[in-house]
């Protein structure tokens, strides 16, 4: 097993702007919400199988609904994960027909109020899903390859049951760029692997590659 934190770092001299300032201390970036750096939000550490026969395939969906907001439908929640080979439902909760686009799947159908579609997700990565009729609406749902956990609300994880020896562990996050890290697993043993996540810096592994 694998367990750990994620933990956001902010660039180099940014701070949290203070009671009436503009966000991060500049103009140009008014209105733009700051990042809380002491909640991770949403993001997701997994393995990276280790050839075409370690990958998982994961027959579970992930649900998406669409609701009716205060100004207008959105989608709950915004973030979702799922295994490689999974289903994305979408839902139609609102009180009103919306067309729903899945680039990545090639799908742009019209759901009716109470009705939904499935959308599978053949391979690994980001899969957005849009409200085309409703500007800016989207979920970003992530396709793991292997073995997965969403981070709770602290930044913690675990991975269990996976298999010993060299183990390449993924981190990613949707407003952050990826890190990652090889281990080495002994059987029946877990270890600890804490990533870091930062704007301006390449993924990092923790070790050198096989």
């Amino acid at each position: 097993a694998a367990f750990g934190y994620l933990r956001l770092v902010p660039r180099e001299g940014v701070v949290p702007p203070s009671a009436g300032s503009h966000s991060y201390g500049d103009r140009e970036f008014e209105g733009v919400d700051f990042v809380d750096y002491s909640k991770p939000g949403f993001a997701v550490v997994y393995a990276e199988p280790q050839g075409a026969a370690g990958a998982q395939r994961s027959g579970d969906p992930t649900a998406l609904v669409i609701r009716a907001g205060a100004t207008h439908a959105v989608f709950d929640p915004p973030y979702a994960a799922l295994g490689a080979g999974g289903e994305i439902t979408v839902a139609n909760q609102s009180d009103e027909p919306h067309v729903v686009s899945c680039p990545s799947a090639g799908l742009v159908k019209r759901i009716a109020p109470g009705e939904s579609i499935a959308i599978h997700v053949a391979t690994p990565g980001e899969w957005p899903v849009f409200l085309l009729d409703v500007a800016g609406e989207q979920a970003r749902v992530f396709a793991a390859p292997g073995p997965f956990r969403v981070v709770s609300s602290s930044g913690r994880y675990e991975l269990r049951d996976l298999q010993p020896g060299r183990a390449h562990l993924r981190a990613w996050h949707p407003r952050f760029p990826p890190s990652s890290a090889w281990v080495d697993l002994a059987a029946g043993a877990s270890q600890r692997v804490d990533f870091e996540l930062r704007v301006g810096e390449p993924a990092v592994d923790g070790a050198d590659a096989p």
